[in-house]
């Protein structure tokens, strides 16, 4: 078909015209109620580019890879194809998976899906992370089986247990500590649990997790220097040189693992290894879920983990039909196994579709972010170069802590708005470097949370979630994990705990006795405070009371205590002005998908950090280069590279792959 025809016939099913009507009449449509138009001058049939179209048009009965470059609008078009097929689509019983890698991007596609298809209700279709795909649809259904879960009172689900979960916190999880320690240096030892031992199918061996950088398998840390010193150490004291060898030590942590599982506990990679091992012994377990959801749609393929691949293998075996949606040059996480070599292998009998119209990037920054991952296919930026010649440029830093104020100055200057801008930094450490956290620094958690949750700013109410998630499992015994907003490990959904913060927040505003902080003193406020947040509390919990698995009496919580020494102060409001203006910090990882009108990524000193430095971002290959190229096609407008002191080498080489230096 052309792409007139394609257009028309995508009109007609998206829609709803009854007679031929060109999409640019689309305000003249009799159904405009319904149109895919949805009041904008522009109509978002009309608008896709051939490419677009010919991937929305490709057929359900082959397995597709749909190539997509930065900013080619990729979720706009798993959208409207998932509308598309859905129209046609008569089974009751069975229906299409479109899966993702975050809850933001399945809220997104199912945001697109219901504009396009006016449909109430998606079922018998499914869209959802991938995650919670296999874990539901597989692990917990069928991973009992075959992993010998015991069960609790007829459920034999698995409970989800971070790897790095704090055990003061948690103290039932003494049940499962090792008698083999985490020896780190002469004396030095901590406990090992259950929790941070797994097994990697890739690797045919059990890795234990001792920090969130750090691993192990267990064959490495048994001849590392101080675990070796220690079984010397422990032989000599006994005078027996039959202790600790590696074959006991081998046994007593699987067996530790393997006591875990089945008492029904599982961290992340259990969790697929279940997923994984069910389709392994049991064709029939593929089967079912090929029948169930014949079509498998997943976006961001290029973060799939090797252990992901071989689970959509057997699936693909058992007859599902894959399209995969992604660009391979931005795999940026190695950490849990995410390598596009395995991905390319895996898509090489897949039919290739492209998109190669990047709608986020002016050209200099397509141009300049293809030369940095060896890009040779023709990328065309179709947003407007506003900058001219300073839309890509190079900063040379000394100091960490002038860099917000300099790319304030630039945003200025080009008219750009802060909060339409990111300064993106490879490690947390660095992020750490250039901002002083409120929530590090305050003793006055939720009476800070209510004034950052008014200010009505995402940035803000991030802080606030935080701020209020702190607080809360101090009175709820939560965790120290500070990714889930604190959330207790009795509580099974990190979702309704956050809604539950946000209702609290919300209940805390609405509330005038502690809503009020105008010419009052801490000592005053928190007075009132006690005597208006147990019903608070209370009244807001209702709605998490059924995803707790521990009774709580909130008639015995710890009192709120004004802190020490700030009673007889007066309240210090938080100063608007410096949350509005200040620029959000984020790492690359978790700026990726998200675009900005400006872009300020900051390399740091030197190449010891991973991944971290400019250099790697042109001269490494595999990640660190990937790294580069995500971080710089966020950008539209405005790219600058925040570097260290240059030498005139340096600066050289920047300038040829099209950066301008800025003072």
């Amino acid at each position: 078909m052309t792409k007139e025809e394609m257009q028309e016939v995508l009109s007609k099913v998206l829609c709803r015209k009854d007679h031929p009507l060109h999409c640019d009449s689309c305000s003249h449509n009799p159904n405009k109620e319904s149109s895919s138009q949805e009041e904008r001058y522009v109509c978002r049939i009309s608008e896709k580019t051939e490419q677009q179209l010919q991937y929305i048009f490709s057929s359900i009965k082959q397995n597709i890879f749909l190539e997509a470059c930065a900013g080619s609008g990729k979720t706009e078009v798993v959208g409207m194809k998932m509308s598309y097929e859905i129209s046609k689509w008569t089974d009751r019983n069975n229906g299409i998976a479109v899966l993702t890698f975050t809850n933001e991007a399945t809220e997104t596609i199912k945001n697109r899906v219901e504009q396009f298809s006016k449909l109430s209700s998606l079922h018998p279709h499914y869209i959802g992370t991938l995650t919670g795909f296999l874990h539901g649809f597989i692990a917990q259904k069928f991973g009992y089986k075959f992993f010998g879960n015991n069960g609790r009172n007829g459920d034999f689900s698995y409970r989800l247990v971070d790897k790095m979960m704090d055990t003061f916190k948690n103290h039932w999880l003494e049940n499962y500590k090792s008698k083999i320690p985490y020896v780190y240096g002469v004396g030095k030892q901590e406990s090992i649990y259950a929790n941070q031992i797994y097994y990697d199918y890739q690797k045919k061996d059990y890795y234990i997790q001792f920090s969130e950088n750090y691993k192990l398998t267990i064959t490495e840390y048994y001849n590392s220097k101080n675990f070796q010193r220690f079984v010397q150490d422990t032989r000599n004291k006994y005078n027996n040189n039959e202790l600790y060898k590696i074959e006991y030590v081998k046994k007593q942590l699987i067996s530790d693992k393997v006591k875990f599982l089945k008492d029904g506990f599982a961290n992340f990679e259990d969790m697929n290894n279940i997923a994984f091992k069910a389709l392994q012994e049991n064709i029939k377990v593929a089967s079912i879920i090929s029948k169930r959801f014949p079509i498998i749609i997943i976006d961001e393929c290029q973060d799939l983990s090797w252990i992901e691949i071989q689970i959509l293998e057997k699936l693909k075996d058992a007859g599902n039909i894959l399209h995969f949606i992604g660009d391979l040059n931005q795999a940026i996480y190695d950490f849990k196994n995410a390598n596009p070599t395995y991905t390319k292998e895996f898509l090489s009998n897949f039919i290739c579709y492209k998109l190669t119209d990047n709608f986020r990037s002016c050209q200099p920054i397509v141009d300049v972010s293809n030369r940095i991952s060896s890009i040779t296919t023709t990328i065309a930026g179709r947003t407007n170069n506003k900058l001219s010649d300073n839309s890509v440029c190079y900063y040379e830093y000394d100091d960490l802590q002038v860099l917000q104020e300099k790319y304030l100055s630039f945003l200025n200057l080009f008219n750009i708005q802060p909060e339409s801008s990111s300064i993106l930094v490879r490690q947390l450490s660095l992020k750490s470097n250039l901002q002083v956290r409120l929530d590090q620094r305050s003793v006055h958690l939720i009476l800070d949370a209510i004034q950052l949750w008014k200010a009505k700013q995402q940035s803000t109410r991030i802080m606030a979630l935080e701020l209020a998630g702190k607080q809360l499992q101090k009175w709820l015994g939560g965790s120290k994990n500070k990714d889930n907003y604190f959330c207790p490990i009795d509580i099974k959904s990190a979702f309704r705990w956050r809604i539950f913060i946000k209702d609290f927040l919300q209940a805390c505003c609405s509330n005038s006795f502690i809503n009020n902080f105008e010419n009052k003193k801490y000592g005053e406020w928190y007075k009132t405070a006690r005597e208006q947040l147990p019903s608070i509390l209370l009244n807001t919990y209702k709605n998490l009371n059924e995803y707790d698995e521990n009774p709580r009496d909130f008639n015995s919580l710890p009192i709120l205590r004004t802190p020490s020494g700030t009673a007889e102060s007066a309240i210090d409001a938080i100063s608007m002005l410096e949350t509005s203006m200040s620029i959000r910090i984020n790492t690359i990882h978790s700026a990726k998908g998200c675009g900005f009108e400006s872009v300020m990524v900051v390399s740091s000193k030197d190449q010891k950090s991973i991944g971290g430095h400019w250099k790697q971002w042109m001269e490494e290959e595999g990640e660190s280069k990937r790294i580069g190229y995500v971080a710089s096609t966020r950008a539209k407008y405005s790219l600058i590279w925040a570097v260290p002191k240059l030498n005139a080498k340096d600066r050289n080489q920047l300038e040829t792959y099209g950066f301008k230096r800025i003072e």
